[in-house]
């Protein structure tokens, strides 16, 4: 319903002064009566007459009550799993890091006395190799390859090389946590002793709070390749360790990559990533490359790079490697060359199933000055 008022005044206002007009209010009237909404009574919890309303009013409260808890709940799992998530790959990464940036060094060998066993001794600084048979691990009528050995453990290690039965040890490496080493050894199968912990004493009783742990099949050195042993794992009592353990090829790249001729009558190599040093050479004109084998007697080549090279005349005799003895053949060839180097009439060893075409054994390098430094090898006239 709508009502006009006209309203006038005898004592017009300031406004009304200026305004002069009469001024017309529109009232809306709301009836009440039409939007009043009945409340019933309050009835107690539990009154056996209650409407079908507000029952089903309180199983709604009830209900939204308890959902923001689980929704609650649900969100922290959530984010519990999220973050869990997150720090599986931050740990994974840290540990992909920690193991890309190892250093990894190369030992000198050392001759260990018989005394070495008989009294405790502080622990051997990190890098030490020891030889206990140099009847094996000092030939030089074998061919050699590389050893790397990483300690992902949280103690320091003894790593012993035995013969295949574990019968006779013939060389002992130590290794500190996160760090690793690579050594050049004979090629052959081995048996492995892990020596681990903290209170040194010596190889036969090993360390006194730690324990010796065997490492089950044999290690295998391949010509040509790397050995890699990785041992992960942490705590004495009980100690955890486990083993990953693969072959590091090489690339022809990487081969031809890693000689540098620096001057003339002077060769300095890179170290490939699998421990070797290699040089381009000849044999007899026919191109070759060469892997520097310190451990060998004599050049050896494969049967393939005899024919290459017009080698055919040769006499038959036994190379004796870690594990057996091969048949092969010596020979001349009339002219071997590497890097600036030219040597003529060089015996060599032809040996069938040679994995690579040569090694330049030591009948050629003992006319040379070596030094090796860090990652270098550098050949140089005497």
């Amino acid at each position: 319903m709508q009502h006009s008022h006209t309203f006038y005044s005898d004592r017009p206002s300031k406004t009304q002064r200026f305004l002069k007009y009469t001024q017309t209010v529109t009232v809306k009237t709301i009836n009440f009566k039409e939007k009043t909404m009945a409340i019933p009574p309050k009835k107690a919890i539990g009154q056996p007459n209650q409407s079908k309303d507000v029952a089903t009013k309180k199983t709604t409260a009830r209900h939204s009550i308890g959902f923001p808890w689980k929704s609650t709940i649900l969100s922290l799992l959530a984010w519990i799993i999220v973050a869990l998530s997150l720090l599986a790959a931050f740990d994974h990464e840290m540990v992909r890091n920690r193991i890309s940036q190892t250093r990894i060094d190369i030992p000198a060998l050392k001759t260990i006395g018989a005394a070495a066993f008989d009294h405790c001794a502080p622990l051997p600084d990190h890098g030490t190799a020891f030889i206990i048979d140099p009847s094996v691990m000092n030939r030089t009528d074998v061919r050699y390859s590389g050893l790397e050995i990483h300690n992902d453990h949280d103690y320091p290690m003894i790593a012993v090389l035995s013969d295949p039965e574990g019968s006779r040890q013939v060389l002992a490496l130590t290794i500190l946590p996160e760090r690793a080493i690579q050594i050049s050894v004979p090629v052959g199968q081995y048996g492995m002793q892990l020596l681990v912990g903290s209170k040194w004493c010596n190889l036969i009783a090993g360390f006194s709070d730690g324990a010796q742990v065997s490492v089950s099949g044999k290690v295998t050195i391949t010509p040509g390749v790397t050995t890699q042993m990785r041992f992960y794992g942490a705590g004495l009592d009980p100690i955890k360790l486990a083993l990953a353990y693969h072959h590091i090829n090489i690339s022809e790249q990487e081969k031809i990559d890693s000689s540098t001729v620096v001057t003339e009558g002077k060769l300095e190599l890179k170290q490939t990533t699998n421990g070797h040093y290699f040089s381009a050479g000849a044999i007899n004109d026919a191109a070759v490359m060469f892997m520097i084998d310190t451990g060998a007697t004599f050049v050896a080549i494969s049967a393939e790079m005899a024919t290459r090279a017009g080698i055919q005349k040769c006499t038959p005799h036994f190379v004796i490697t870690a594990n057996d003895k091969v048949q092969g053949c010596a020979a001349t060839a009339a002219e071997i060359t590497f890097g600036p180097f030219k040597l003529t009439n060089v015996t060599v060893s032809i040996l069938p199933g040679m994995p690579g075409d040569a090694l330049l054994g030591m009948n050629v390098l003992r006319n040379f000055h070596i030094e090796q430094v860090d990652n270098l090898m550098r050949i140089s006239s005497q």
